[in-house]
């Protein structure tokens, strides 16, 4: 599809899903056994829609939440719907696959659209800033004085699933910071010309020398629902700080969860995790055989 124009939101189907795995499935599966998610607190997601969910970007974004997707839609056959940044939406190809799997700009428009067709919605209030983290910057939430999306999950009276995702951050190192980048003589001007807000730029390791990630393992967790009913729709300012802060209390305790399970879980090593890796492909290559 090479029209920017947002096509109409409509429930996401089998047959959406089928054509989603035709074109990453192979992809998202070998990162998923790389990565060997672990998961916790599924069952305080509501199956049935609309849900909004909200959480952590990992660093790099798409490394962590097409896992998270795909492990949701396995355990609970369920297909999380991204309401995701307009700049995902203005590059060929990259946008066909947004939205191929469902993703919407962000827009309240685009929200209730959603809310409407019964869809659980996943959002980052953090956005860009926790994808390109700076430095001493892991797993900091960076939500700023955003509350849009609280004032429309009360204005939608949906519930709302606070969640947090440990591992992406470590998938990287954090070379140069925004920051320290846009100090460079003469990069503050390029970003500009580029039209670059600052919080895109950022320079990063991985594996080795190299930009591929590190295959960390991936812990998720999810806390109970929040019924915003009791808001009674009204969304003020004052409600919807209240509600953010809830979520945000709820996400960061979740963070801490996660590293206190991650520094004891003898199997985050990838080397531990690599032999039973290997006999599992193993076995599936010669059962295709």
């Amino acid at each position: 599809m090479s029209d920017t124009a947002a096509p109409p939101v409509r429930p996401y189907s089998d047959e959406d899903f089928g054509r989603l795995r035709r074109l990453v499935g192979p992809a998202v599966e070998l990162w998923g056994a790389l990565t060997d998610p672990v998961f916790e607190g599924i069952e305080n997601i509501p199956v049935e829609g609309p849900v909004l969910m909200v959480g952590n970007h990992g660093m790099m974004g798409t490394l962590d939440a097409a896992i998270m997707c795909f492990g949701l839609r396995q355990r609970l056959g369920i297909w999380p719907r991204g309401l995701a940044d307009h700049v995902h939406f203005r590059i060929p190809a990259w946008r066909d696959l947004f939205r191929a799997a469902g993703a919407v700009e962000g827009t309240p428009d685009g929200f209730r659209a959603l809310m409407a067709v019964g869809a659980h919605v996943v959002v980052y209030p953090g956005g860009v800033g926790e994808v390109f983290k700076r430095k001493g910057e892991q797993y900091h939430l960076r939500w700023k004085q955003r509350i849009g999306f609280a004032r429309l999950a009360i204005e939608a009276g949906c519930k709302v699933v606070p969640f947090s995702a440990v591992g992406a951050d470590d998938s990287y190192s954090v070379l140069m910071g925004s920051d320290e980048m846009l100090n460079i003589p003469g990069a503050a001007a390029l970003a500009r010309r580029l039209k670059l807000k600052p919080d895109y730029v950022g320079l990063y390791r991985g594996l080795g020398l190299t930009a591929l990630p590190r295959p960390e393992r991936y812990y998720f967790h999810f806390a109970p629902a929040i019924d915003t009913g009791r808001f009674g729709g009204d969304a003020t300012d004052d409600n919807a700080w209240a509600l953010r802060r809830e979520v945000e209390t709820a996400v960061e305790s979740g963070i801490e969860t996660l590293l206190a399970k991650q520094a004891e879980d003898p199997d985050r090593q990838f080397r531990r995790r690599a032999l039973p890796l290997a006999k599992g492909l193993w076995r599936r290559m010669r059962g295709s055989a």
